[in-house]
């Protein structure tokens, strides 16, 4: 069935919920939809309904087992945990059975208690993102700053003859709030990158040598540029240049000490919106990406060998440098006054890194290019995927206490990168990748940039996606059973989770399952209290026993919920066995 075929099925399902009727004051208490307003699952079929109408869907129909996915579908304005009671209960007043009853579930723990302590790399980017924004404001206010940058954008390439030795101002703190002087040498020029490295990095063998160097910005230059200019738009070039600088500086490891490396981490690399603005406190009037300097010794900061900055540069290099066209096209070329919306910069920046991945995935197709033929990942990729796998697993194994959309001065998890990943990763597979350029490349930002170019609103997308997160390669379904909706075309969920599971020696208490998610099981009338944050979902089953039963999804008093909260609820009726949809 075509999408819109699909669209025209589901909202007819929705039409007939008009009709029904929803106590919202009284606990545990279902009041009986109106004749003909029932929804009937048939197996394999998915509908999803706002909270008011989800005790208008009856799991009834023989045994079998349904998934009901409960989610608050709007941008996250917070991590304040909102409360909610769901369960499988009588489908009319005279129906109810004298053991219903209500269980708290557990609303404890530290993912509920203040805000979750960001890392070094979160606290980074948060500035960087906060210090774009006050600068696209200042560029909106005095259209002669946004003429002089994008004139010199406009003007052709000057002569690719760049000074030996070059002086750069780098952050000299996590705020960027003083900055360091760095006298650079010109190690690489290439077609669309230069390369300079710090005077003061170490030398050959610790640092690179001319070799190793020339290889280096050879992979930046023919294959990591291209990648982000290709998938989203090419940087600005407000220097005339026509190149990207890499500046490989000690200074960036040195915004942190080893013991501030040890506890939270380090920046890796980073692009700095004030270069893009000649004039501004610490700009260099420039494309640049600064990376961190092999440092075997640990002399700056903690130790990171030759290797180490190999592996990780070039994802951070992907990674920052869409931070960089995402600015450049908000602010220099739209003149927003804004910039993009953390959560979908952040989120935008990890398909940017998993780009890499599947340019070598593709170059390298199983079993070639692996140290072990039976690993899912070629050496080459897995450099680019492997903190997005991380994240993936750590947002489902705890969906309720992550979440898609936060801004990460909020508090945000590893787990919030996780969802941003999967959940772009399933609209590009629903929408086809050239999404990805066209939101880089609007003129709006946030939610009505995503939905603009998806064509849908976000609690349809977040309705699918929410179940495509669980439903895609269902164990024991032909992945043709699903509707296209519901599942991935690029990935399959549970092999990357098997494959994660796997290589950290599982089970072990953070990857306890192949795979993360964990429904909670419902008990036809026991109502479960839980609560989970904007813009995010949980997951439950309930098995049937063939006796009449609706869902109730009701506010955590057993009320409405309020206004805004986006509460609505994405169930699938799975197979006549119980045992199905694991």
């Amino acid at each position: 069935m075509s999408r819109q075929r699909r669209r025209a099925a589901v909202l007819a399902a929705a039409a007939l919920l008009a009709a029904c009727s929803h106590d919202s004051n009284t606990t545990a208490t279902v009041t009986p939809c109106a004749s003909g307003s029932l929804v009937q699952l048939d197996t394999m079929q998915v509908v999803t309904v706002p909270a008011a109408s989800a005790n208008c869907i009856d799991m009834e129909g023989g045994t079998g087992r349904y998934v009901i996915v409960p989610q608050f579908a709007v941008v996250a304005p917070d991590t304040t945990p909102n409360q909610f009671q769901i369960g499988a209960l009588g489908a009319a007043s005279a129906d109810r059975v004298a053991s219903e009853r209500v269980v708290e579930t557990e609303l404890g723990g530290a993912a509920w208690k203040g805000a979750r302590p960001l890392t070094t790399a979160q606290r980074f980017d948060h500035r960087r993102h906060a210090i774009g924004k006050a600068l696209a404001a200042q560029v909106a206010a005095d259209p002669a700053l946004r003429a002089r940058a994008m004139e010199r954008a406009s003007l052709p390439p000057v002569a690719k003859d760049f000074d030996s030795v070059r002086v750069f101002a780098v952050c000299g703190d996590l705020n960027c709030s003083s900055f360091k002087q760095d006298t650079a040498v010109l190690e690489f020029t290439g077609t669309n990158i230069v390369i300079y490295q710090s005077k003061d990095a170490p030398a050959a063998p610790g640092g690179f040598t001319t070799a190793e160097m020339a290889a280096f910005g050879s992979v930046f230059d023919q294959t990591l540029y291209p990648i982000d200019a290709n998938a989203f738009a090419p940087p600005s070039d407000i220097d005339g240049n026509g190149h990207e600088i890499v500046l490989i500086s000690p200074k960036v490891n040195s915004l942190v000490t080893n013991a501030e490396c040890q506890s939270s981490g380090y920046v890796a690399g980073f692009f700095f919106p004030d270069d893009l603005i000649p004039g501004s406190p610490g700009s260099n009037s420039g494309e640049i990406y600064y990376s961190l300097a092999p440092d075997p010794s640990g002399h700056f900061s903690c130790a990171h060998t030759k290797d180490d900055v190999e592996s990780i540069t070039g994802g951070t290099f992907l990674h920052e440098t869409l931070h960089m066209i995402n600015f450049s096209e908000k602010v220099l070329v739209h003149g927003l006054g804004d910039t993009e919306e953390e959560w979908l910069d952040e989120g935008m920046a990890h398909i940017a890194e998993e780009m890499g991945s599947l340019h070598y995935e593709a170059l390298y197709p199983p079993p070639s290019g692996r140290t072990n033929p039976n690993q899912l990942f070629p050496d080459s990729a897995e450099g680019y995927i492997s903190g997005d796998l991380f994240n993936f697993y750590s947002f489902l194994l705890s969906p309720n206490t992550n979440t898609v959309t936060i801004q990460i001065e909020n508090g945000s998890s590893l787990g919030d990168s996780g969802g941003e990943w999967l959940f772009l990763r399933w609209l590009g597979d629903q929408m086809g990748s050239p999404i990805y350029g066209n939101i880089v490349r609007s003129a709006l930002t946030g939610q009505s940039n995503l939905e603009t170019q998806a064509g849908e609103p976000l609690a349809t997308l977040l309705g699918e996606a929410s179940l495509a997160f669980y439903s895609d390669s269902l164990l024991g379904v032909p992945r043709t059973e699903i509707a296209p909706a519901y599942r991935y075309t690029s990935r399959n969920l549970r092999q990357l989770g098997q494959a994660l599971f796997n290589a950290e020696g599982g089970p072990t208490p953070d990857f306890p399952r192949a795979f993360p998610i964990a429904p909670s099981p419902l008990t036809f009338g026991v109502t479960q209290h839980s609560a989970m944050y904007r813009g995010t979902m949980a997951y439950y089953t309930y098995d049937s026993n063939g006796g009449a039963a609706r869902l109730h999804f009701a506010a955590g008093n057993g009320g409405s919920f309020a206004t805004g909260l986006g509460a609505q609820v994405t169930v699938l009726r799975c197979g006549a066995a119980v045992t199905a949809c694991q």
